[in-house]
């Protein structure tokens, strides 16, 4: 299984970077192959409604210079995507909005790339937010037609800079989550 985790946070070491590192170390402990794509490390432009993808149907934005259509082919590639992100007031970061909004435009009028795919979602805030945050990005999931993977408890986060290993009910959703994500693997 190949695993691509999209993490929404400006910072690169903080409470959701850690969280994909440890993600990333039990997935790869689990025989997952994985890749990390900090969307803080690219400039993405707002989608402009040319509705080229849509024309064209090929599943790629008209916009070549922002590196979307990359992340896109790495996504089509993987079977499993994680998209971690933090939340800022009331949702996820403008960055992963940003690209989402052009990701999802263009999978729903181009080739529909995610279909079918596995999906998990981590969220996280200090105070408020979080849970509306992974909803958001739940709803984007499976407008993109994939197969989200849950836990219970969720993995929504409520935590500080660095505390969430404090947060039991987020840690243990996280052990859930990887856990399934593991059998999946296994059966794949």
């Amino acid at each position: 299984m190949r695993a691509l985790i999209l993490n929404g946070s400006a910072r690169p070491i903080g409470s959701t970077g850690n969280i994909v590192g440890d993600i990333i170390e039990e997935l790869e402990k689990g025989g997952v192959e994985t890749l990390h794509v900090p969307l803080y490390e690219y400039h993405f432009t707002p989608c402009n409604a040319c509705r080229t993808c849509e024309m064209r149907g090929d599943g790629m934005c008209a916009d070549v210079t922002d590196g979307t259509n990359e992340i896109l082919d790495v996504m089509r590639q993987a079977d499993l995507i994680i998209l971690a992100a933090p939340g800022y007031a009331g949702g996820a970061p403008g960055v992963m909005k940003l690209f989402l909004e052009k990701a999802a435009f263009v999978l729903s009028k181009g080739d529909r790339g995610l279909h079918g795919k596995y999906g998990a979602v981590i969220s996280v805030a200090e105070h408020d937010g979080a849970d509306a945050t992974y909803n958001e990005l739940v709803y984007w999931m499976l407008h993109s037609e994939m197969l989200v993977i849950g836990s219970c408890p969720l993995t929504s986060f409520k935590t500080g800079f660095d505390d969430y290993r404090k947060d039991v009910f987020g840690m243990k959703g996280l052990k859930n989550l990887i856990s399934h994500i593991l059998e999946i693997a296994d059966k794949e």
